[in-house]
C-alpha cells in the first residue's frame, strides 16, 4: 500500500517533472536527449545479463568509476544516470565498453519496462541512491541488490528516521549496504537496517587514480609569467560572486594573481563571465581541450587576469597548475559540497566552505589532520586565500598532510568489489 501510494504520488507529479526537464533543457540540450529513457523506453540491449549501477550524477560517476571497472572486468554493465553532466563524464570514461543510459524515473510501469528491456542480474545504487521503487520492483525479480560506498549526512538521516515507517522495509530489501564508516553504520541501523547486512569499507573516493590529460606542469608561480592562481572548482550559482569578490581584494595586494574558474555546470560559464566583466575583471573562456591547457593559459593570462572552464574532464590538471583552490557547493547549504580528494591528491591547498554534509566523514578526517581550511562562514573566504597565498610553509604542511590523509584510507574499492563478487555468485 506504501508503495502504491508513492506511485500515485509520482504519477500525479509527472506533469511537473517533464516540464522541469524541458525548462532545464533550455541551458543544456542534452537534458532531452534520449528523453524516451526517463519513461522506461530503450534502444541498446546487452547480449547478457548485465549488472544495473546507477550513479547519479557528475560526483557519483567520477568517483565510482573504478569500482565499474572492477565489475567490467567480470560482468557487462548497465550504467544509469539522471543528469547530462554525468552522461557525458561516463561516455568520456568507458565509451562503447559500458550501456550508459539515463535512469527511468521511479514510477512501477518506467522500472518495470527497464527491468524488462534489460534484465539485469543485480542491482547496485551508489552512496544515497534510496529509489523505492527500483528496489522493490528489483526485489521482485530476485535481484541481488547492493548499496555501495553508503552513506548518510545528518540532514538525510533526519529524513529517512522521520520516515522510518515507509523507508524500513524498503532499507531492508538490500542484499548488503556497504557504509563508508561506522558513523553512516550507526545511522542506518537506527533507522531499521538489520545490522548483519552492513559492512564498513571506507569510501572508494579515496581511490581515485585520475591522471592529468597533460604532462605535469610548471607552476606558473615558479614560471617566467610568475602567476599566482586562485582555483574556484565545481562552484554554483551565487558562489562565483564571493569568489570574484575575494579575488577583486586580493588583486589589489597581490599584482600578478589570477583567477581559474570551473563551474559545477560549464553552461554556466556565460554568466560568470558577465559577473567578471561587471568587475572590471577581463576574461576568457575556454570551451575546447587545447592540444596543451598549459600553453594556453599562459597565454590567455597575458590579456586575461581569469579564466573560465566550459568543460568538464580538467579538475586534474587545473589542481596542478594552482597555487589554491576553492571546492564549491560548499558556501550554499542546498549544494553539500564536492570532492575534496582531488584536490588533495594534486597537491594543491584546499579551502571549502561550511556546508559539506555530502563529505562530512571525509572532511573531518581532513580537518583532523590540519590538511585543509574550513569556513565558518563565506565571508572567511578572502582571509583565508591570503593566508595560504602569504604562507608557503604552510602551503607545504597542508599538502603534505592531505597526501597522509589519502595514503592511510586507499584501499575501499577492492574491500567493496570483493563483497559484489560474493553476492553476484
Amino acid at each position: 500500500m506504501r508503495l502504491l501510494f508513492y506511485n500515485c504520488v509520482l504519477l500525479i507529479l509527472l506533469p511537473l517533472m517533464v516540464i522541469r526537464i524541458f525548462l532545464k533543457s533550455i541551458k543544456d540540450k542534452d537534458y532531452i536527449r534520449n528523453f524516451k529513457n526517463r519513461f522506461g523506453v530503450y534502444n541498446e540491449k546487452s547480449k547478457t545479463s548485465p549488472v544495473w549501477f546507477h550513479a547519479v550524477s557528475l560526483g557519483e560517476v567520477i568517483s565510482s568509476k573504478n569500482l565499474v571497472k572492477k565489475i567490467l572486468e567480470e560482468e557487462d554493465v548497465v550504467l544509469t544516470v539522471s543528469t547530462p553532466t554525468g552522461l557525458r563524464e561516463a561516455e568520456k570514461i568507458y565509451k562503447d565498453k559500458v550501456h550508459i543510459v539515463y535512469a527511468p524515473w521511479d514510477f512501477i510501469i518506467f522500472v518495470n519496462s527497464f527491468l524488462s528491456h534489460f534484465e539485469p542480474k543485480a542491482l547496485i545504487l551508489f552512496e544515497t541512491e534510496i529509489w523505492p521503487t527500483f528496489i522493490s520492483r528489483s526485489r521482485k525479480k530476485k535481484l541481488p541488490i547492493i548499496l555501495s560506498n553508503a552513506r548518510l549526512s545528518k540532514s538525510s538521516y533526519k529524513r529517512y528516521k522521520s520516515l522510518k515507517f515507509f523507508f524500513k522495509d524498503v532499507f531492508n530489501m538490500f542484499s548488503i549496504i556497504l557504509v563508508q564508516s561506522k558513523k553512516h553504520a550507526d545511522r542506518f541501523e537506527s533507522i531499521g537496517v538489520n545490522k548483519k547486512a552492513i559492512y564498513k569499507v571506507g569510501s572508494v573516493k579515496f581511490d581515485n587514480d585520475s591522471k592529468p590529460l597533460f604532462p605535469k606542469y610548471q607552476p606558473f608561480h615558479d614560471s617566467a609569467i610568475q602567476e599566482d592562481i586562485i582555483l574556484a572548482t565545481s562552484t554554483h550559482k551565487g558562489e562565483d560572486e564571493i569568489v570574484v569578490k575575494s579575488f577583486v581584494k586580493l588583486k589589489k595586494e597581490i599584482a600578478n594573481l589570477k583567477l581559474i574558474i570551473a563551474p559545477r555546470h560549464p553552461e554556466r560559464s556565460i554568466s560568470i563571465s558577465d559577473i567578471l566583466r561587471k568587475n572590471n575583471i577581463k576574461n576568457i573562456i575556454l570551451e575546447d581541450i587545447p592540444t596543451s591547457l598549459n600553453d594556453f593559459c599562459n597565454k590567455a593570462f597575458k590579456e586575461n587576469d581569469a579564466i573560465l572552464i566550459g568543460q568538464t574532464g580538467l579538475l586534474n590538471d587545473l589542481y596542478q597548475m594552482a597555487l589554491v583552490s576553492f571546492i564549491g557547493g560548499s558556501l550554499i547549504s542546498k549544494y553539500g559540497g564536492h570532492n575534496i580528494i582531488e584536490a588533495a591528491a594534486n597537491e594543491c591547498p584546499f579551502v571549502v566552505g561550511p556546508y559539506m554534509r555530502n563529505f562530512e566523514d571525509i572532511l573531518d578526517t581532513f580537518i583532523s589532520k590540519d590538511a585543509c581550511i574550513k569556513l565558518s562562514h563565506p565571508d572567511q573566504l578572502t582571509s583565508a586565500f591570503r593566508k595560504l597565498l602569504n604562507d608557503d610553509l604552510l602551503r607545504t604542511f597542508m599538502i603534505d598532510n592531505a597526501l597522509n590523509v589519502i595514503n592511510e584510507n586507499q584501499g575501499s574499492t577492492k574491500k567493496q568489489f570483493k563483497y559484489i563478487k560474493n553476492i553476484l555468485k
